[in-house]
């Protein structure tokens, strides 16, 4: 057997040693979450900026289901919707981006704050209507995101939640890339069960 290989086998027989105690451990207390949203999306690219101006508001719901050792899966669904003007013409424009995302995150366990940190996938389905066309896709990318849950109480099912996102996804149309992507931040109010 080589260096390599017994390495590894060390390697994979320390981790498991340092994880099998956490496997007899009883399921944690918060089984997961249901979260209500609001933010400010900004998209960074300056094509979509020149036709709908910077930044507008993003609502939306989220769920998370515990793991183990601290980790969450959590999923998001929410919406963006901004109007403009078309650059040439300045005719009225609308736009409606309704994200999803999926991803992993680690909540740092304690008894009033808790913050947390993860990442995972997005799907933006987006549709866009004007007078030169109208446009209905998808387009995916990842995101990377970073909080802080509040606790009300020792025994409340009530969190306030704070966090800021980078997303980076980039759609295609007519040969033409935008990115969709940018800078979110905002609150929102967990349930906990």
């Amino acid at each position: 057997m080589g260096r390599y290989a017994r390495r590894s086998i060390g390697a994979a027989v320390l981790l498991f040693a340092l994880a099998a105690p956490g496997f007899a451990q009883s399921p944690p207390k918060d089984q997961g979450t249901l979260e209500f949203y609001y933010g400010r999306y900004d998209i960074s690219d300056a094509r979509f900026t020149d036709v709908y101006k910077k930044g507008g508001s993003i609502q939306g719901l989220a769920l998370s289901s515990a793991l183990a050792f601290g980790f969450d899966f959590y999923s998001e669904i929410k919406v963006f919707y901004k109007t403009g003007a078309l650059t040439y013409t300045q005719e009225k424009t609308t736009f409606l981006l309704l994200p999803l995302a999926l991803g992993v995150r680690y909540v740092l366990p304690g008894s009033f704050l808790r913050p947390y940190a993860g990442g995972g996938m997005d799907f933006y389905f987006y549709y866009e209507n004007n007078p030169i066309a109208t446009t209905l896709n998808i387009a995916t990318g990842y995101h990377m995101t970073a909080g802080l849950y509040l606790q009300f109480g020792k025994n409340s099912p009530l969190r306030l939640n704070g966090k800021v996102t980078y997303t980076r996804v980039k759609a295609t149309e007519d040969g033409i890339t935008i990115g969709l992507g940018g800078l979110e931040y905002g609150a929102g109010i967990a349930i906990v069960f």
